[in-house]
């Protein structure tokens, strides 16, 4: 049967139409089966238990669009290196294969792609923080800057001096809610970075070297109850913590390929207990120690299965004692539950 190309033609724009108008407004995260793993394995008493992962976010129901033209595929993960999450619940995760950061706000089911920042394009994004009223903080170390977003997603600005200096190499980014202060480290300038909620500068914290308060190319930040500092201080093979309050340094680690040794530390972060989680890549883990530094197990091993990684990066500890890890290049989160005690 023939159609007359107008007649055609207004099918197309109405069938256009109602899709446009009849597309869903939520989100849902799409997620594999859960299964039941624990750290340590039975009969030792857990520690750490698999929820589940998150390979991304897809619309949810059915739609004309979904019908035409298939589900979209905007949401899904590619490479993942860092996580946060925010008080409200809302998730962060920076996507250095698509250059931008995947936010997913639980409560309202509502799901965006940030990529642009103003007039600029985001190119490698790498650190995601949440402050109080659930502003975004995200490190673009290509860039040189942090770019802030406010709780309705909407870009604010950017951070890219820090008085005098510029931010050469920004990458592991935290917010202390008790202070309203931003921890950035400048991996370039071997430095930590505090700034005030609106981005001046209050304080830098160490230099190039190898003596405690010393880095050499320092990567991820985490913070603990207390406002200590925990840093992977990635060329020295160690991790280290500071203390604000008493201006005190504890550090641990050593280059090797033992357990407890670190050969490509990455995101760190440290629970209501004080225990500390290092993803360490190269050895496809996420290694436990305790607050002294004291190895105490690992978590998952090389592979592509339930609690299995390939080059974990970033990790997170949300208010529930959910770890969450960027398994990168399997491209999902993992996430994980930590019995605290």
């Amino acid at each position: 049967m023939n159609i007359p190309r107008p007649l055609l033609y207004f099918f197309i724009l109405l069938l256009t139409a109602l899709a446009g108008g009849c597309a869903p407004t939520t989100w849902v995260e799409v997620t594999g089966e859960p299964v039941e793993l624990a750290w340590p394995p039975p009969p030792k008493f857990a520690k750490v238990r698999f929820l589940y992962e998150i390979q991304g976010f897809q619309e949810e129901g059915v739609s004309i669009s979904s019908i035409v033209f298939g589900k979209s595929d905007s949401g899904k993960i590619l490479k993942p290196v860092a996580i946060a999450v925010g008080p409200d619940g809302r998730m962060a995760i920076a996507d250095l294969q698509r250059r931008g950061v995947h936010l997913y706000i639980p409560s309202t089911k509502k799901y965006h792609f940030l990529f642009q920042a103003g007039d600029e394009v985001l190119s490698t994004p790498v650190g995601v923080t949440f402050s109080n009223d659930n502003s975004l903080f995200v490190s673009d170390s290509s860039l040189g800057k942090v770019l802030v977003y406010n709780a309705d997603t909407s870009f604010e600005r950017f951070i890219n001096r820090l008085g005098e200096e510029p931010l050469l190499r920004p990458s592991g980014i935290a917010y202390n809610r008790s202070t309203n202060q931003l921890y950035v480290t400048d991996t370039l300038n071997h430095r930590i970075m505090v700034l005030n909620r609106h981005g001046h500068l209050l304080d830098g914290i160490g230099s190039r070297g190898a003596e405690p308060g010393y880095f050499n190319f320092p990567t991820h930040l985490a913070l603990d109850s207390e406002g200590s500092v925990y840093v992977t201080d990635s060329m020295n093979f160690r991790a280290q913590i500071y203390s604000p309050s008493t201006g005190d340094w504890q550090m641990f680690g050593h280059h090797g390929n033992g357990s407890g040794d670190f050969a490509s530390p990455k995101g760190i972060a440290v629970d209501a207990s004080n225990i500390i989680y290092i993803a360490e890549t190269l050895f496809d883990t996420v290694q436990v120690f305790n607050q002294y530094g004291i190895y105490l197990l690992n978590i998952g091993s090389q592979g592509n299965g339930p609690g299995e990684f390939w080059m974990p990066s970033g990790v997170h500890i949300d208010n529930k004692d959910r770890l969450y890890v960027c398994d990168t290049y399997n491209r999902r989160i993992q996430v994980f539950q930590l019995i605290v005690e």
